[in-house]
């Protein structure tokens, strides 16, 4: 089947110019990645060293189209910086290629009222401060049952399945946004497990 040249640059440039739209949003608004992905498998965040006060942590029950129920945790962090970000989304199109759509900084991004709701984290974590940990007794909000909060925390080679994550301002100097159609680097993160299948 013949291409028509002219129809594919047509779109090819569209769909860059709504891409390029969207990542300076984010650089210049001060929006981060406010992304439900119920259904679509989360995000993948990697970075060389995160930096934050005021953290805390707890579980959550979350639901999508496969799972009505599966585990997840939810952290938060009142400020802190970040060295070495890539944040970036694996997409399966019908004919059977990965499109990764990727933003990174070479510059250390600075963030304020960090809200993120994983799956996975793997890293060699640091709580300078001393941590807290809370049990309550077991109730209807899974929240309410155990809780980890420390004053400071350092997460270095950090690796997080993201599901969904929300930042109140960011700075992201140095940014670059990008596709690559069937990276090397496949995601290792594991799946996670329905709690309560549909």
């Amino acid at each position: 089947m013949p291409i028509d040249k002219r129809r594919f640059a047509a779109v090819f440039l569209v769909g860059n110019l709504l891409l390029l739209g969207v990542g300076a949003g984010v650089v210049v608004g001060g929006v981060a990645v406010a992304v439900p992905t119920a259904g679509v498998g989360g995000f993948t965040v990697t970075f060389d060293e995160l930096s934050g006060q005021g953290f805390q942590q707890y579980p959550t029950l979350e639901n999508n189209s496969e799972c009505s129920a599966y585990p997840a945790s939810v952290a938060q962090i009142e400020k802190g910086t970040i060295e070495g970000l890539n944040l970036y989304k694996d997409i399966r199109t019908p004919t059977g290629d990965t499109v990764r759509v990727l933003i990174t900084s070479d510059q250390t991004v600075r963030f304020n009222g960090l809200t993120q709701k994983f799956t996975y984290l793997r890293g060699d974590l640091t709580f300078d401060q001393g941590q807290t940990i809370e049990a309550g007794a077991p109730s209807a909000e899974v929240k309410n049952q155990l809780s980890l909060s420390a004053p400071s925390i350092t997460i270095e080679d950090g690796r997080i399945k993201a599901q969904s994550q929300f930042v109140r301002s960011i700075t992201l100097n140095g940014a670059t946004v990008k596709t690559i159609v069937n990276p090397e680097d496949t995601s290792d993160l594991p799946k996670g497990q329905c709690a309560a299948p549909k």
